[in-house]
Order: C-alpha cells, then sequence, then structure tokens
C-alpha cells in the first residue's frame, strides 16, 4: 500500500494490486498539481471546499464517487465522472479490496453552518490500516482506546480543528499507532512544527 499526501486534508492511496483510492482532495490543492492524477474511486468527508471541489473531483475523474447527502444535494445540476453513491454515518464500503467505515466527528463552534454529517472514517487495505480523523475539532467518532492503526492522520490546524496539543493528546489514546500524518495545518503552517516538537520521541511522525 502507497499513501501519498496533498495539500490541506487530500490523499491518494494505491493498493499493491493498483487500486486507487482518493480522499479530500479538495481546492487547496492546484489543480495544474493533478496533471495527470486519476482514481477508481474518491471519498469526500464533508461539503466544505477545501474537502470536496468539484474542479478537483473532475481532474481526478473517480470511477466512484462516495458522498453524503449534503453533498449530493450541493451538486444539483452539475455532472460529474464516475457513478455517485450516497454513504452515511455508520455505513461502510468494500472496493478494490478496500474497506472504509464512516463515522461523525464534531467540527467544533467556528464553522459557519453546522453539518448534518462531517466524516471520519477507518480505511483497512493490503492488510494495513488508517484512521482519518477529518476535521475534527471536539474528540469524536468512534472510541480509539482499542484501535491498533497503521497510520493516523490528525488535523492540527486549530480554529476549525484540533490544534498541535490536542491532537497529540488524543493520538496518546489509541492502543497503537504506527505513524502520524499531520494535516489541516496550510492556513497556520506553524502548527504542524509545533505538533512535531510534542510528538517526536513518542511517536513516528510526519
Amino acid at each position: 500500500m502507497k499513501l501519498t499526501k496533498y495539500e490541506q486534508s487530500g490523499f491518494m492511496l494505491e493498493t499493491d494490486s493498483g487500486f486507487r483510492l482518493a480522499f479530500d482532495i479538495g481546492n487547496k490543492t492546484p489543480l495544474d498539481k493533478l496533471e495527470g492524477v486519476t482514481a477508481d474511486a474518491m471519498i469526500v468527508s464533508h461539503i466544505h471546499g477545501d474537502h470536496f471541489s468539484l474542479d478537483q473531483i473532475k481532474k481526478i475523474s473517480p470511477k466512484q464517487l462516495y458522498l453524503n447527502k449534503e453533498c449530493i444535494e450541493m451538486l444539483g445540476e452539475e455532472v460529474l465522472p464516475g457513478e455517485i453513491n450516497q454513504v452515511r454515518v455508520g455505513g461502510n464500503i468494500e472496493i478494490g479490496g478496500i474497506s472504509v467505515i464512516f463515522f461523525n466527528v464534531d467540527h467544533g463552534p467556528n464553522i459557519s453552518v453546522p453539518l448534518l454529517e462531517n466524516f471520519g472514517f477507518v480505511i483497512k487495505a493490503d492488510g494495513e490500516s488508517i484512521y482519518f480523523a477529518g476535521d475534527m475539532f471536539y474528540e469524536s467518532g468512534i472510541d480509539v482506546a482499542d484501535l491498533e492503526v497503521d497510520y493516523a492522520l490528525l488535523p492540527v490546524g486549530t480554529f476549525y480543528t484540533f490544534g498541535p496539543e490536542e491532537a497529540f493528546d488524543f493520538a496518546k489514546k489509541f492502543k497503537t499507532i504506527g505513524k502520524i500524518i499531520s494535516m489541516h495545518y496550510e492556513k497556520i503552517p506553524e502548527t504542524k512544527d509545533q505538533f512535531l516538537k510534542l510528538a517526536l520521541g513518542v511517536f513516528q511522525v510526519e
């Protein structure tokens, strides 16, 4: 399994068999950076443009697109490549040898409009597991005390998500984490360095 990070909270997972799953590659990733980048499937955590962007979805052109109800309703008459599938909190999908379970996370008090669903998810592929916290501001979603993951993707940017200290405290609640990849720090880049200072020596981080 190969995991590639894009801007903000975007990632591309490629399995050993070559199946490619994109998630949350939004408007913070320049379109020219996606030249030649395609995906077999794409999932989106929530409706905000840094996670859900029609231009980036069209560029990646996934054959299967997994969205919540709010994202689907926002599309209106817009035509996107591939088949659109609705996913819900508590739901799961199996595609291309990858399994994904969806849970709701709390985006906090600073967003302008409350969200009906704001996904985090756990992805399993090639015998490895990824925990994606999405835009988590308050500790929420599934209980991680007994969770063993190879990768934990945690936001550290503050205001709309965990800050460095909150992300570090949350990470310590997992049973085991192989590696932490910090995300959602572009607006305040120094929060990544603050998180690394806290986590180095305790976790493998980047």
